[in-house]
Parts: structure tokens; sequence; C-alpha cells
């Protein structure tokens, strides 16, 4: 079978590249050599989204399976498992902020409430950390894209095609900014740019994509008939639940004890959040809450529930460092979308949560010259967003060709977060056209096949 027999292994690299000599971490790396005695030289390297999901838990299934039987005949895969991630040294989880969520699940607190709980837990993570001799201030996406350089060259690989999901196109970003000369090729499925106000934007961009859903709805005659004036009934519902909470029955996946969970208002815009990532049915999910169906909802807390091992001490570490100074008079809220908005931040996304992070963890932000390109790349870059992606908006394409010459970047209709996790069967093909030749762009008429439907049961 494609990809059952590969090499594991673990990688020293410096705590800091600028101290050779100095600390070391250990990372894994797993390679995953070519079913083909003739095949390319240059390998896959491949990153995962978050920042903090493993890329060994993420990649090394799928390349066992169908992913590797497309791409193993053509070219070694490499997983590293970054710096942070579960399988690296030291893990980066805040096992005290997962606690923290967990005891407040049944109450109905403000904001400020949440705040306080959760910084005290991020706090017990920092001296935690501290204390096993971390330095948070060396888990940044240009130590890892050094950490990326350094290992492919112990690995024998002179030139290497790069590929990110998610954050992990802001490592690829990193990583050909810094080593041009490495880089074959990149590709970027939910394609950021490099760019220091991202956290700034990251919750108007949100609540803007939720607007555009309610508008598109109101413009659509079968959409607008099944769920007229959903705006003003989602925004006064988010009102009501956060006077009068509605309890929710919810089953411990370990333990299997049942377990009553608040749901204000702020903890159904994180869910909605949640969903727009997944989902661009938003209007319909909406409706079903405002007419008491909580079916799709009550799924993903309970799958929300399953330990996912997921490193987000750094995401914490990544964000903070990557996003600049700001303060919050230069993050633009609308005021009608004050609860969604506060929502978002409460699940732990957004500037005004990282700024209150940074208070507590103190990080050294990377120099603004390292948060954009010097000048622009002429790497071949394939990039492909949705056009329903809330978090990564269409205005941010242009920042995209800007820093990349050659850089073919494509939006699929009825797409949010991910292209291939949500249009599989033409973003891979185009995938594999562009590896095989990235000096043109790929065959993009299967887009075609992906147009937005609202649909209404």
């Amino acid at each position: 079978m494609p990809g059952e027999n590969f090499k594991f292994g673990y990688v020293s690299v410096p705590e800091f590249h600028s101290d050779p000599e100095g600390k070391t971490i250990e990372l894994s790396v797993a390679i995953f050599p070519s079913t083909s005695e003739n095949h390319e030289p240059d390998p896959l390297v491949l990153n995962t989204s978050g920042p903090g999901k493993s890329n060994m838990d993420n990649f090394i299934p799928d390349i066992a399976g169908g992913l590797g039987a497309y791409l193993l005949p053509q070219r070694d895969i490499v997983i590293i498992e970054l710096r942070g991630l579960r399988y690296s040294s030291p893990f980066l989880s805040l096992d005290e902020v997962g606690k923290a969520k967990q005891s407040i699940l049944d109450k109905n607190l403000s904001t400020e409430e949440t705040m306080d709980i959760l910084g005290k837990a991020m706090q017990d993570a920092k001296e935690r950390f501290e204390a096993e001799g971390v330095n948070l201030s060396a888990y940044n996406n240009v130590e890892t894209a050094a950490d990326i350089a350094l290992i492919m060259e112990y690995l024998g690989y002179e030139k290497f095609n790069i590929v990110g999901s998610s954050a992990g196109t802001m490592v690829a970003h990193h990583v050909i900014r810094d080593y041009p000369e490495r880089i074959r090729c990149g590709i970027m499925d939910a394609g950021l740019p490099l760019n220091k106000e991202i956290m700034i934007n990251y919750v108007p961009n949100v609540v803007n994509g939720l607007k555009n859903y309610f508008e598109e709805c109101r413009n659509d005659p079968g959409c607008n008939a099944a769920f007229p004036d959903l705006e003003r009934r989602f925004l006064s519902l988010l009102d009501s639940l956060n006077e009068n909470p509605h309890m929710l029955k919810l089953t411990d996946p370990i333990t299997g004890k049942d377990f009553n969970y608040a749901l204000n208002g702020y903890r159904l815009s994180e869910n909605i959040f949640l969903r727009m990532f997944y989902s661009t049915q938003v209007p319909l999910l909406i409706y079903q809450v405002l007419e008491g169906d909580f079916g799709w909802l009550i799924d993903q807390l309970q799958y929300s529930l399953v330990p996912n091992y997921f490193a987000d001490g750094l995401g914490l570490t990544v964000f903070i460092t990557e996003a600049g100074e700001y303060s919050l008079s230069d993050i633009a809220y609308d005021p009608a979308y004050k609860i969604f908005s506060e929502g978002i931040s409460r699940s732990g996304m957004g500037g005004e949560y990282f700024l209150e992070a940074n208070k507590i963890w103190k990080l050294k932000k990377l120099e603004p010259e390292r948060v954009r390109y010097p000048q622009a790349r002429d790497v071949p870059v394939l990039v492909l967003n949705g056009k329903y992606d809330s978090v990564i908006p269409v205005k941010y394409d242009e920042d995209m060709r800007k820093d990349l010459n050659n850089c073919y970047k494509y939006r699929f209709d009825c797409v949010s977060h991910s292209a291939f996790d949500n249009a599989t069967p033409c973003a891979l093909p185009m995938l594999l056209q562009f590896l095989d030749d990235p000096s043109k762009a790929p065959d993009n008429s299967c887009m075609e096949n992906y147009k937005q439907v609202y649909q209404t049961e």
C-alpha cells in the first residue's frame, strides 16, 4: 500500500538559530519515499492548520491511504512535526486553559469574568513552561522556517516544494521569504497573506462574512422566503440567550457522564463562527437554532470534547509574535455585533483575545520587517481559497499577488475555508497539474461545477 513504509526519527535543532551552538529542541520527522524509482528529486513538505494541529496526525493517515496513491509515484513526502506540536519536544499544549474552559461550561458568565478565569489559566501555563525551561519567544514562524530549511538540508534535499493549509500557509510564506532559492514551488490551501494586521482585522472580517450571508439570503428569493428577517432575529436571539441561557444536555466522551451546557449568546456566536469554517449554509444553521433545533450544535459540541492534542500554546506564540503592535482602538467593531464579536474572542481568536493573552505572556514581537516580504518573490505559488472564507476575505488576494510575482490565485464558489476539504475532486487535480509544471496555471475549468445554492431545509 502506498505510504505504509516510511522512516521516522527525531532531529535536534537550535532553540534559536542565531545561536547554533546553544540549547536545542527535538522535532520529529517522517519521510515517505516515492513509490517510483524514477521519481522527481524535490519532495513535498506538508504543513497543516492551527497553528497547533499536529502534522503527523493530520497527514500520516492520508498518505498511507488515498493521498499517498496520488502523490508518492512522483516524489518523496516529508512531514516535519513543527516546534511546539504534539510529537516534538516540548509540546505546547495549554491543559490549564482547556480545564478552565470545561469548568465553566454550565455557567453564564460575562466576558470579563470569562477572561479572568482564562487569564489565570494562561498564567499557570506560562509558569509551568518556564519551570520546564521552555523559552516561549522561540516559538514563532521565523524559527520554524529555519527549522524546515535546516532539516531538509540535513536530509539531503537541495530543493523542495512547500505546502501549507490555513495557518500552515504562514509557515510557507516565511520559508519562501527567507529561503526562496530552496523552493521549487509553493501550494497554499486557505492561503493567508503575510500581513501583520491579520489579527487586527480577524473578528471584523468574520463579522463582515456573516453580514454577507444575511445580505445574500435577503437577495435570494428562496432563502428570503424560508428565513425572513433572519439578521434581526439572530441578533435578538443573542441578546435573549445572554439573559436566559438555554441549557443543553451533553455527554463527556471520556467519562460518559452527562453535564449541562449553558448556551448563551456568546457561546452560540462562538459555534456559528466555528461552523463558518466548514459550511456555507449558515442561514439554515441559524434558522434551525431559532426554531429550537439544536441538532447540529450538539453534534459540534460533542465532537469538540474529544481530545485533539492541539498545541494551543503554539497558536498563542505564533499569532502574538506575528501580529505586530496594535491596540484595542485599532480594531473596528460593529456595535450591533458586539455579542457575536465577543463570542469569537472568548473562543480564543481575534486581536482582542491575543492582546489580553500577551499581557500575561509578554512575548517579544517579530520585527515589522520580518512580517513582510523585503521584495516580491519569483517562486511559483498556487493559492486555492474559498469565496465564503470569512477569515481570509477576497480583499487579501491582492496582497498575495503583490508579494508573489508568479502567484496563481483561485477562489471556489460554495466553499468556505478550505478548497482541499470542500472541493477535493477539483482542487487535487489542480495541485497535481501545478506540481508537474509550476511555470503555468493549472486547468481550472472544474471550478465551474461549484456554485453556491442556499439550502432551506
